[in-house]
């Protein structure tokens, strides 16, 4: 059973994420060690209440007889932590053993592990261990008790195969009941993908970022060479560095030759020149009569009718007028046209006018070459071609352009855990949908449609070797860029960074900011490799801040990077002391104060892509220990429409 403490998630107010984290871990260890013994869960959540929470454990320990009860959160200094205060009195024999070894191991990622306060120890049939709320905690304190957990829960049972050898080390688990983490025949399964932080105050908090616990989840490394592996072997570099970095590797690709049904969205190779002038002739703007202006008001005789598509074969001399179309030749002779609304007819008649106003010579005439003259820049190498640059093209006679040929894409998502998101049959217990490959088709057509029409899907790639690099090698051949979602941080079967250590060379495995402190930029040759983050937020944005200048230039833009502009907040911004914060905010534009107004989007976890739902912008919090005040001028990146 697996019990989450906090008042913030009982109430509706956050979403829990310990909990389902500690049950998918839980879970994963169970199936390896035990794959033909289906195991099952009770989850439930209270607030930080001792008596909601002894009820809670007593009736799993004693009415249900749970194998484990895992409690989260409340396990801290604030004055509604008082997950320790109520299961203590519950401990009918205490387990020091399994307490030291948590905050032991938990000191080897950080400091802030021995201000946790757990408890442990066995009630009934039943081992309770209390885990701070963490999602990285949690999983911290779990890889230290995991591997004694089955000979734990056989001893509590007095399994006669529970015992020691002289080596003091537990001998290969003996099989365990179909009921391990519960007696009910109903299992309760959460896989969240997109969650909200667990907003109550917990202890044993990380400014370090593993992409465990939502999204593409992975586990730590486990001790390797007779220590545990701590740190990456990456430097961090600043988001500007890692820019600087990826624009440099990136060239615009080949240019063709494309007529103007296949321009849209494309990008310009080479300016285009005008050879025509337009309009080729003087035009009429309006309905009406031309006329020689010097003539003025009175009546004239009309000798003769002008339509678009043809040139008048006729001359307007002085004193006359003729019958005129918007957009017709203005025949020889007149040098001004009168609108129809200046004009009257005589009754009965149709050969002559009166022209009721005086006009100035070139009234209402468009001249030869007044839009556009022979010789002239109409768009420049650059310039993306939108609707009306391909009218302004066909208006020239311009029937193909140079282009950069539009960058292919090539997108995998990695995990055992990963299940297609198109796939509506229920989930196997463990597995979430894959959210980031679809959510990256949409992000790259988005930002242009010439892009998500050639874009190539590699599917999931399994957590193995093997499977890695074949997918990665075919992703290689079909592709210009190749991006992966997942597998980049620390955990044992985090396989991209070595892989793309062998296949070509990594620039750099770690950024300064957040989300998406584990983005790491690879090229093969000419081709570049981004690897992800897996959890959904951290995806879409290290999409926009680097792969998407990297494409841009590669699709030949006069400006990769994107547009940013000033903002003022309307609340307390709270930066981290390590690394710059690109938080997802609503811009709008505030009449009254005449200046951009950043709101935030709310719960700014890196797996809740709620966050990302209404954000037209990236906020930028540079890293510090000050809050930053409401009404403070920061800067913000432009990922949407304003």
């Amino acid at each position: 059973g697996v019990l989450t403490v906090s008042d913030r998630v009982s109430r509706g107010q956050a979403e829990d994420q310990s909990g389902p984290q500690a049950v998918a871990i839980i879970k994963a260890f169970l199936d390896t060690k035990y794959p033909d013994q289906p195991s099952k869960f009770f989850q439930q959540t209270v607030e930080d209440e001792i008596t909601a929470i002894q009820g809670v454990v007593k009736d799993w320990t004693d009415n249900k007889a749970l194998n484990l009860v895992i409690t989260t959160g409340g396990t801290g200094f604030a004055e509604r932590d008082v997950t320790p205060e109520a299961i203590t009195p519950l401990i009918e024999k205490f387990a020091p053993g399994l307490v030291t070894r948590m905050i032991t191991y938990g000191l080897q990622y950080t400091p802030h592990a021995c201000l946790s306060r757990p408890v442990a120890g066995v009630r009934k049939k039943s081992l309770i261990i209390t885990l701070p709320g963490s999602v990285k905690a949690v999983k911290e304190n779990l890889d230290a008790v995991l591997p004694s957990l089955p000979h734990a829960l056989q001893l509590i049972r007095r399994e006669s195969s529970a015992s020691l050898p002289s080596s003091h080390q537990p001998p290969s688990p003996a099989p365990l009941p179909s009921t391990i983490a519960g007696s009910s025949s109903t299992t309760s399964e959460h896989h969240h993908h997109h969650n909200e932080h667990h907003q109550h105050r917990h202890e044993h908090h990380h400014h370090h970022e593993h992409s465990g616990g939502c999204g593409h989840s992975r586990k730590h490394r486990g001790e390797q060479d007779g220590g545990i592996r701590r740190e990456s072997g990456y430097d961090m570099i600043s988001v500007q560095e890692a820019t600087s970095i990826i624009l440099t590797q990136s060239q615009a690709l080949p240019v063709e030759k494309v007529s103007l049904n296949e321009a849209l969205e494309k990008i310009l190779a080479e300016d285009v020149i005008a050879t025509e002038h337009l309009p080729p002739f003087p035009a009429s703007i309006k309905d009406g009569y031309a006329v020689v202006a010097e003539d003025g008001e009175g009546t004239y005789p009309v000798i003769g009718i002008v339509t678009a598509g043809s040139i008048p074969n006729f001359t307007v001399e002085k004193g006359t007028v003729a019958r005129i179309t918007t957009g017709s030749a203005v025949p020889k002779g007149a040098n001004a046209v009168v609108m129809v609304e200046d004009t009257q007819l005589f009754p009965g008649t149709q050969e002559k006018v009166k022209i009721e106003v005086a006009v100035k010579p070139g009234a209402d005439i468009r001249p030869i070459g007044c839009d556009v003259s022979v010789g002239q820049v109409i768009l420049k190498k650059g310039d993306k071609i939108g609707p009306a640059e391909i009218g302004l093209l066909a208006t020239l006679g311009i029937t193909t352009v140079a282009v950069h040929r539009a960058p292919k894409v090539a997108v995998l998502s990695t995990g055992d855990e990963l299940r297609q998101h198109d796939d509506s049959s229920p989930l196997p217990p463990g597995c979430i949908r894959d959210s980031n490959r679809p959510m990256l088709f949409g992000a790259i057509s988005e930002a242009n449609p010439a892009w998500g029409r050639v874009v190539v899907d590699m599917g999931i790639g399994k957590d193995n070797k093997e499977v890695l690099e074949a997918k990665l090698t075919e992703a290689l051949e079909k592709s210009d860029v190749v991006i992966t979602s997942g597998g980049v941080s620390m955990g044992e079967l985090d396989l991209v960074k070595p892989l793309l250590e062998k296949l070509g060379k990594i620039h750099f495995g770690r950024i300064e900011m957040k989300p998406g402190k584990p983005l790491t930029f690879a090229t093969v040759g000419p081709k570049l490799i981004f690897a992800l983050p897996g959890n959904p937020v951290s995806s879409l944005v290290t999409f926009y801040l680097f792969v998407l200048p990297a494409l841009r230039k590669m699709a030949g833009y006069a400006t990769p990077d994107l547009p940013t502009f000033e903002v003022d907040t309307t609340a307390v911004s709270r930066p981290d002391p390590e690394r710059s914060d690109y938080q997802r905010v609503n811009v709008v534009w505030d009449h009254s104060r005449r200046r951009f107004m950043a709101t935030s989007t709310g719960v700014q976890a890196s797996c809740r892509l709620l966050s990302m739902k209404a954000a037209n912008a990236l906020l930028v919090i540079p890293k510090g220990t000050h809050p930053i005040p409401a009404g403070a001028t920061l800067t913000a990146i432009l990922i949407g429409s304003l």
